[in-house]
């Protein structure tokens, strides 16, 4: 065992600087660290088959609860039925600002026929958009939330079973 040490009489504070552009390429440096130990595991994931066809069965498990059970099978016509209730909220929606609108316009009778009209204008609306649909119109340009399902659900099915195949 040596000598113990003797205590400090005084204490010297070294203090360290930076600049504008040092604390920006800091700030940097560890945006840049951080994102690649987030993107690193990530994409060593999606470059296997294995963990692709992991991420798209899981996006397939997660749309299909949606979607009725047999609809790989069905037609867009038959599927188009199924999600008739399209119709429903838009109608409801329409209902809803159409009584809004009309007991603001004739205080006390209004809301009734205006929600009448309200739900006539929404139904019809979808109605029209799955015609615009059926005539080539793209679904981004009409209203249809759920033919989007359909089509990433049957994507995403396509390439499960492309990756099965493997």
């Amino acid at each position: 065992m040596g000598m113990p040490k003797p205590k400090p009489d005084n204490v010297i504070r070294h203090e360290l600087v930076l600049g504008r552009s040092e604390r920006e390429l800091l700030d940097t440096m560890t945006t840049a660290y951080t994102v690649n130990r987030v993107v690193t595991p990530i994409s060593t994931l999606l470059s296997s088959t294995a963990g692709l066809l992991l991420v798209v069965g899981l996006g397939l498990a997660y749309i299909e609860q949606f979607l009725p059970p047999d609809w790989a099978e069905r037609t867009d016509g038959s599927l188009r039925d199924w999600f008739e209730t399209e119709n429903i909220i838009l109608g409801t929606a329409g209902f809803g600002i159409g009584a809004f609108i009309g007991g603001i316009i004739f205080p006390g009778v209004g809301a009734v026929p205006g929600g009448a009209a309200g739900a006539v204008a929404g139904t019809v609306t979808q109605e029209m958009s799955e015609e615009a649909q059926a005539a080539g119109v793209p679904k981004f340009m009409s209203y249809g939330t759920f033919a989007q399902f359909i089509a990433t659900a049957r994507m995403l099915k396509r390439v499960t079973n492309e990756l099965q195949n493997q």
